[in-house]
């Protein structure tokens, strides 16, 4: 994406951002009034259902909505001296992993810190976890393990997928690639971003077995 494609989509990112998450917050007081006017006792379970249904649907509406406008602006990495260990434990302490998901956290970095943006890092984990969930379809285990050496701080996500489609592979981490029926396709782009603003580098490795994706920061 060239200097002009970028500042195009920053003006179409501001605008969408601008004119629809104003009828969004419309829809989500409006669906809270509902709730709060049918008072606390239990609801029709069909009205809860969809009531619900709104609300997640708002969620994730605002959500893509910071996810565009997060891709299109500069980032400037608000870095800080971690633990590679803590930031990690802390991002995936409360993941909303899925009914029939598990994640299995090994942490092998223990006493070596890096310089780097927490939030950013932790953004970046839960994103590549996200897509690890969403290549087995939502089930299964998800590994994630840290690690420090002589390539710097790694966090490791590994799933059990048939592996990344070699037609995918030279594009995948540009913006809006996506072969789900759902989301942007920024996730990787954003973990990419992050990782190299904070002087670290994300790559892979697929088979039919599985994907692991490595996060690799530099470490003090």
């Amino acid at each position: 994406m060239n200097k002009g494609e970028q500042e195009l989509l920053r003006r179409a990112a501001s605008v969408i951002g601008h004119d629809l998450r104003n009828p969004l917050a419309v829809i989500n007081n409006s669906s809270y009034f509902v709730r709060a006017k049918l008072g606390a006792a239990k609801l029709d379970p069909k009205v809860e259902k969809h009531l619900k249904i709104i609300e997640a649907e708002i969620a994730r509406a605002d959500k893509l909505l910071a996810d565009m406008l997060t891709f299109s602006r500069p980032y400037e990495p608000a870095a800080e001296t971690q633990g590679l260990d803590s930031v990690v434990g802390d991002a995936l302490a409360g993941y909303p992993t899925p009914e029939g998901g598990k994640i299995d956290l090994k942490l092998g970095a223990k006493g070596v810190n890096g310089k780097f943006d927490p939030k950013a890092i932790a953004d970046s984990v839960r994103r590549l976890v996200d897509n690890a969930f969403a290549a087995q379809e939502e089930k299964g285990t998800v590994k994630v393990v840290t690690s420090a050496g002589r390539e710097g701080l790694v966090i490791a996500v590994t799933d059990t997928s048939k592996g990344v489609d070699a037609k995918i592979e030279p594009v995948m981490y540009e913006a809006f690639m996506t072969t789900k029926p759902k989301g942007l396709g920024l996730g990787l782009s954003l973990a990419r971003k992050y990782l190299e603003g904070n002087g670290g580098t994300v790559s892979h490795e697929s088979g039919p077995k599985g994907s692991t994706f490595k996060l690799t920061l530099p470490k003090i």
